[in-house]
């Protein structure tokens, strides 16, 4: 499997990945559907690129220590450093992930495997579960490696992927790339000294220097930072200094703070371990004046996209006899009717929905719901108060005035508050897809 992803390859797991097609299997695996719109032609493009949905990976702790033990050892330090700061604007972001692998890796001892709360190791953080390689490098894609609470699978992963190149290839840094990892230090040294992660990351992602420019990508790459140690954290040493065990990276300040150590413990007041930075980074030239941005990359159409989806809908507000198709995922499809609409003392306007008994591949048409009763959930009958179902991308209206199929069971004395997109998540409790 090769460490990076074609432009054309994106858009496709983007579809795969997409958070309405995940299910568990038979055996508890955390999947992801591949959608029926696919056509031949793209599901051949991800086999021949080895990014195949569902390649799991179930090495048991040992092997996965080992591998990554092996796997870091092998890896050339100062091509680590290269790819970490190439990977900051002209290079794929998931050449971010080899250099604090590589220092969790080289840091990790020999150790039998140790649980601790919620099932994961305290000295490496393995867990068993079965780890989808292809799904890791979509991510890496996306937005780096934190590398704070990380399996060691995954750091293997991360490690002999970027082998699938020849380290010769592995990306050099361009001038903006040193410049703006160089910059980026300067904004961190610079902040009021009490400053934590979360207003470190919102001071960078208001440079909009990074390639991939989100908030997340920001706070990836503070963990990356403090990771290896180049966030000097009093007490609180990275990798590169010596190792510390999964159950102390884990502890936090307080239950508010959301990220592992050792970021979840810097403050700006411990600076930068200038140092560190010289013994990586020192043999780059830093530009004396900012070299230009790269130039935007011109972008093909996409190809990949999904199929575009046009029928016939009805605009206006709620109302009563109305029935809106649900768009569960980009191939299926479900219906809600609405029986009545009600307006809160806030002017909030619901309408009391149920799911009709209907799954189809394609949007459903007025006709196809003529005759179609409800679908209860396994509990018995369920309505709800909903908002939004004007405003909603995955709720259009496709019928008015339709009478009330009949239900031999009486209204529910308890209805649930939701939303227009909370209906495509709701949809599972009653039909199975």
């Amino acid at each position: 499997m090769k460490p990076t992803i074609d432009p054309d390859e994106l858009p496709l797991l983007s579809r795969v990945y997409a958070h309405a097609n995940h299910y568990f299997d038979s055996r508890g695996r955390h999947c992801h559907r591949i959608p029926d719109t696919f056509t031949a032609e793209q599901r051949q493009r991800l086999t021949d690129a080895g990014l195949v949905p569902n390649s799991f990976i179930d090495w048991p702790h040992d092997e996965a220590v080992a591998r990554f033990r092996d796997a870091a050892a092998a890896a050339d330090l100062r091509r680590a450093a290269d790819a970490f700061v190439a990977s900051m604007v002209c290079s794929d972001t998931s050449w971010q992930a080899v250099l604090p692998a590589l220092a969790l890796g080289r840091a990790m001892p020999v150790h039998d495997e140790q649980a601790m709360g919620g099932g994961s190791c305290k000295i490496c953080f393995y867990r068993a579960d079965p780890i989808d390689r292809t799904q890791l490098v979509y991510f890496r894609h996306l937005g780096g490696s934190p590398w704070g609470d990380n399996h060691p699978t995954e750091g293997a992963l991360a490690l002999t992927q970027a082998r699938a190149d020849d380290p010769q290839d592995w990306p050099q840094p361009k001038p903006r790339d040193i410049w703006v990892f160089h910059r980026m230090l300067d904004l961190l040294r610079n902040l009021p000294p009490n400053t934590r992660y979360s207003k470190a990351c919102v001071a960078l992602k208001q440079t909009g220097w990074l390639r991939a420019h989100h908030a997340s990508r920001y706070e990836v790459l503070l963990q990356a930072l403090a990771l290896i140690g180049i966030l000097h954290v009093p007490g609180h040493p990275g990798l590169m200094s010596g190792f510390t065990s999964a159950i102390s990276r884990d502890q936090r300040p307080s239950v508010r703070v959301e990220v592992s150590g050792p970021l979840a413990w810097w403050t700006a007041a411990g600076g930068i371990d200038d140092a560190l930075v010289e013994a990586l980074f020192g043999h780059l030239p830093v530009p004396e004046t900012e070299p230009p941005a790269p130039a935007p990359v011109s972008r093909k159409p996409r190809r990949a996209a999904a199929p575009a989806v046009r029928f016939k809908t009805i605009p206006g507000p709620p109302a009563s006899g109305s029935v809106y198709a649900v768009r569960l995922r980009e191939d299926l499809w479900s219906a809600v009717y609405c029986h009545e609409v009600q307006t809160d003392e806030r002017g909030v306007v619901r309408g009391r929905v149920e799911y009709l008994d209907l799954l189809s591949p394609t949007p459903p048409t007025a006709e196809q719901i003529a005759s179609i009763g409800y679908r209860d959930r396994a509990s018995g009958r369920w309505q709800a108060w909903c908002r939004a179902l004007d405003k909603s991308v995955v709720v259009k209206r496709i019928a008015v005035d339709v009478p009330a199929p009949p239900h031999f069971e009486p209204m529910c004395d308890r209805l649930t508050f939701e939303s227009g997109e909370s209906l495509r998540g709701l949809a599972g409790w009653h039909f199975d897809f």
